[in-house]
Order: structure tokens, then C-alpha cells, then sequence
């Protein structure tokens, strides 16, 4: 019975290329997989040991987002970002928090799997857009889907963006894009039914809930609601008339309204617990100012052209972050022509040939779905460029910006990416031949960057291998004592091998204090050899 149900489904079209996507998501996983392994072993880091430190003496979930969910002001340590709100982003790190207590894999594991979940949905709007910019009559020009599948593998493969899948201290921004490109997905399917004069207000209703969210996660989230509702309202028009567009507009407006209603609730009730930034009008003074261009410049740059030169990539450690140098802004290593070079130069060539035919040819054949197929990634790639620029760059011109926070890269690769495929896609006739080996080059450079990105994770565990040993070892020890009642510890550090120190508190202190903070300890511990051996104080 489920045998014929499984030939019946792979035998329509629409079954055939399901089957295809999911055997592709399969193989492009375990890729993921075996370029990210390595992560498994990475402790926390950086920024990460803040807010462990500030949430010290909270034992619970509840607890922790209580005196977390806005974070950016009441943090005690390293404090800054001060305008920003994101209590969902901070109610994910006080579940993991909770949940992960000090275990390795398992945050570093959620944070591949975040990865995998978003190329996923990254494929499936590439192949929306796809489907709004090609001509039906062109659909068969391309045969299979193997320039859509290069495209995803080539991000989900970069070098570039990947320390926003290895720091689990941003997991919170993977989750918003999450969220934005189910609500993105949701938006071009009601956008294409109402182009077709059928318009079903579950999917509208769909992306408002979910922009919804992303906008509590991260800020960026307003900005997308007003361009989404702009965008369903040019399209449905038409359809649905002005009255009901100039609704949807409202309605998405309203996420920005509610965001900001609250942001202000926000900052009277935690108003004696921080000093304000009142960055905006320092931002609005660097603007029209030669540092924009120039940062406006590296941040294209970084985010656009570096990607497609993997064998350019430069990454060391830095402060407890994966420093991925600005090599093609500096013109590092690009005099001498290799084999990989070569291919980054040709794949990057042809991108840019078809990208612009593309364009010509969307706006020379206007439509009102089209614009919007290509609009939205634009505008979202050129929002995101104005909060790095203005918000960051500008603001921190001293700092080697970019290269220690890589992973701004990530965002805005997956923006630009989708803008250029609404290009790259656009093109009939002899676009056909080059995306086929476009596709070849894109998976080569991809088949390269696994490599580097496998040499990175392996390059942070052994960097940071002191900081993960103790944690591992008492964490076995905690797992296997956890259930006696009445159990606690103490570590005594001076018989036990050297324990990293940050904020002046043992690491092992700030994760396992629930158990270490009660005055008549049961065992004594000491760390020897990555190993934790217990010493029973009393029964």
C-alpha cells in the first residue's frame, strides 16, 4: 500500500521533483555535516561567556528570560546596543542555556541544524522566484534543477558566512531568518495567486504572523514587514482593489508600530539599569560623510564578491571569534592565477553577465509579481547594508569590523543571492548554457569551500580545546551525580589542572553554579586530564 502510494507520488511531475529535492537536501546535509563536524567540540565563546556570566545565579528558564529578554539593557558586562529589543532572540539562548547546561554537541548540533533548515527554505524560494521570472514557455530550457541546486549548495557551503552556524551565541539570528523566509515564502505564494486572480488570504495571513515574530527577534524584522506589505499590496491590487491594499499595508505596518510601542515600554521599565547609546544622531551625522561610501564599498565587497573566492579565504582566531579576513578588499593574493582562482574568476564573470541580462530583461518586460520577485531581496540586502554600514562601521571605524564579525556575511549573501537569481533565472535563450556551467562552477567552488570550512572548525576546537576539556569532564561528572538528593560540588582548583578564568569567575563556575552554590557541598572535585574524580564530603 505505501509502496504504491510512494510510485504513485514520484510518478507526477511535481512528485519527480519533490523526490529530486529531498534526495539533494539528503546529500547536501551530510556534506553540512562532515564540514561542520568539527564544531561539535567548540565551547562557548566570546560574547557567549557575558551573558553566561550575567545570568550566573539563574538556575531555570524562566528565571534567566526574566532577567534576560532584554538583554541589551540590563547587561552588566561588555554593555552596549542599548537601542536594540530582541526578547525572542534572548528567550532561545535561556533555553539552550537551560536545556545545554554544558554539553558541547548539542548547541553546536542545533546550530547546523538551524543552518540545514534554512538552505532548505532558501531552496525553496529560489525555485519560487524561478518560477515568477522564467517564462513558462522557457521552463524547459533548463532541464533539471541543477543550477537551483548548485546555487543553495553554494551557500550553504561557504566559507564566508560560517560563523553563524559555529557560535551558538547567534543562534537567535538564524532562527529570525527562519522566520523571515517562511513569511517570504508565504508572501510570494499570495503574491502569485493574486497575479493569477486568485488570491488565498491564509498565506497573507501566514506571513504577517510570521514577519511577526522576526521582528521580535531581530530589528531588521520591521523593515521586512513594511516592504512585504507594500509588496502584497502592488501585486493584489489589481485583484482585490485599493481599498483592501491600502489595508494590507496597514496591517503589516502594524507589526513596525507594535515593535516599536513596545521597545519604548521597554526602555522606561529598565530605564535605571542602563546608560542609553543615543547613537542615531552620531549615525545621522557619519552618513553623508566619505566614510559611507568606502564602507559602503567593503561591505558589497565582503558580502558579495568575496564569497565567490573561496581559495582567497583567510580565517584565524581573534578574541574568541573566527576572524575571516577582508582578503579581496585588499587585493591579497589575487596576482598570482591558480587553478581555483581561475574558476572563482569565470564563475563570478558569468554571475555578473547574467545577473545584469537578467535586469535588462525584468525591467524591460515590466510585471508587477516580477518587480516584486526581485525588489524584495534587493531591498532587504540594501536594508541590511544600511544597518552594517551606518549602525557599525561608521560607528566603530577603528575596529577591524567586518573581519571579526564575520558573520554579517551570512545574511547578506542569502539576500543577494536571491536577488541574483531572480537575474540569473530571467534569461532566456543563451542564458540556458551558461547556468548549466555556472552550476559546474558554483559546485566546485562549493566541493573547495567545505574544505576550508571543515580546516576552520578544526582550527577553533584546537584553539579553544583548553576552555572545552573542563567543561566536558564536569559535565560527566554532574550527569552522573545529578539525581542524588541533595547533590552539589565544589571544585578544588588548586588541586585540580588550570581552569580558564573570564570575568574574573572559573568557567566551570559559570555553568554549573546551580550545583556549586550551596554552602555544605557533598563531593569535592578535582579536574585532572579532562576528567572530573569526586570526593564525598558527607552523605
Amino acid at each position: 500500500m505505501i509502496r504504491q502510494r510512494l510510485a504513485d507520488w514520484v510518478s507526477t511531475p511535481g512528485g519527480r521533483r519533490r523526490a529530486r529535492d529531498l534526495g539533494f537536501l539528503a546529500v547536501l546535509f551530510v556534506f553540512v555535516g562532515l564540514a561542520y563536524g568539527p564544531s561539535l567540540k567548540h565551547p562557548p565563546r566570546a560574547d557567549q561567556w557575558c551573558f553566561l556570566a550575567d545570568t550566573r545565579c539563574d538556575h531555570t528558564f524562566l528565571d534567566t528570560l526574566r532577567h534576560s529578554y532584554s538583554y541589551n539593557r540590563t547587561r552588566k558586562i561588555g554593555p552596549g546596543d542599548t537601542d536594540l529589543f530582541r526578547p525572542v532572540l534572548f528567550a532561545l539562548l535561556a533555553a539552550e542555556k537551560s536545556a545545554f547546561e554544558g554539553r558541547l554537541a548539542p548547541p553546536q548540533a542545533l546550530g547546523i541544524a538551524f543552518h540545514c533548515a534554512v538552505c532548505a527554505l532558501f531552496l525553496v524560494l529560489v525555485r519560487q522566484i524561478k518560477g515568477i521570472v522564467r517564462p513558462a514557455t522557457e521552463e524547459a530550457d533548463d532541464g533539471p534543477d541543477w543550477f537551483t541546486y548548485a546555487t543553495v549548495a553554494f551557500f550553504a557551503l561557504n566559507p564566508c558566512v560560517q560563523e553563524l552556524v559555529i557560535w551558538h551565541h547567534l543562534h537567535g539570528y538564524l532562527l529570525f531568518l527562519l522566520l523571515l523566509f517562511g513569511s517570504m515564502s508565504c508572501l510570494l505564494r499570495y503574491a502569485a495567486d493574486s497575479d493569477r486572480g486568485e488570491p488565498d488570504a491564509r498565506y497573507l495571513w501566514a506571513a504577517w504572523g510570521l514577519a511577526l515574530v522576526s521582528a521580535f527577534t531581530y530589528e531588521l524584522g520591521q523593515i521586512y514587514a513594511i516592504l512585504a506589505g507594500a509588496c502584497a499590496a502592488f501585486v493584489a491590487a489589481p485583484r482585490v482593489g485599493t481599498k483592501r491594499a491600502v489595508r494590507i499595508v496597514a496591517g503589516f505596518a502594524t507589526i513596525a508600530v507594535g515593535y516599536q510601542t513596545l521597545n519604548r515600554i521597554d526602555e522606561r521599565v529598565h530605564r535605571d539599569t542602563y546608560e542609553p547609546e543615543n547613537l542615531r544622531p552620531l549615525m545621522l551625522k557619519a552618513a553623508p560623510t566619505r566614510a559611507t561610501v568606502v564602507n559602503t564599498a567593503r561591505y558589497a565587497t565582503y558580502t558579495m564578491v568575496q564569497p565567490f573566492f573561496p581559495s582567497l579565504v583567510q580565517t584565524s582566531c581573534g578574541g574568541q571569534r573566527l576572524q575571516v579576513e577582508e582578503s579581496v578588499w585588499k587585493g591579497r593574493r589575487l596576482k598570482v592565477l591558480t587553478p581555483a582562482l581561475a574558476v572563482s574568476f569565470a564563475v563570478f564573470g558569468a554571475g555578473l553577465v547574467l545577473g545584469f541580462a537578467g535586469l535588462r530583461r525584468l525591467t524591460r518586460e515590466p510585471s508587477r509579481l516580477r518587480l516584486v520577485a526581485l525588489a524584495l531581496p534587493v531591498a532587504l540586502y540594501a536594508a541590511y547594508g544600511a544597518v552594517t554600514v551606518l549602525g557599525r562601521m561608521n560607528m566603530r571605524p577603528y575596529l577591524p569590523i567586518l573581519s571579526s564579525n564575520s558573520y554579517y556575511a551570512y545574511t547578506a549573501l542569502l539576500f543577494g543571492l536571491l536577488a541574483a537569481s531572480a537575474g540569473w533565472h530571467a534569461v532566456g535563450g543563451w542564458g540556458a548554457p551558461v547556468r548549466r556551467w555556472l552550476a559546474v562552477g558554483m559546485l566546485v567552488s562549493s566541493a573547495l569551500g567545505a574544505e576550508y570550512v571543515r580546516e576552520a572548525n578544526v582550527m577553533v576546537a584546537r584553539h579553544e580545546k583548553e576552555w572545552a576539556r573542563p567543561l566536558e569532564a564536569v559535565q560527566e561528572f554532574v550527569d552522573k551525580h545529578r539525581h542524588e538528593p541533595g547533590f552539589s560540588f565544589r571544585v578544588d582548583y588548586a588541586a585540580s589542572d588550570d581552569i580558564p578564568i573570564i570575568h574574573m569567575v572559573p568557567v566551570v563556575r559559570l555553568v554549573f553554579d546551580e550545583w556549586m552554590c550551596g554552602p555544605d557541598p557533598r563531593y569535592r572535585v578535582t579536574i585532572r586530564d579532562g576528567k572530573a574524580h569526586g570526593e564525598r564530603l558527607r552523605e
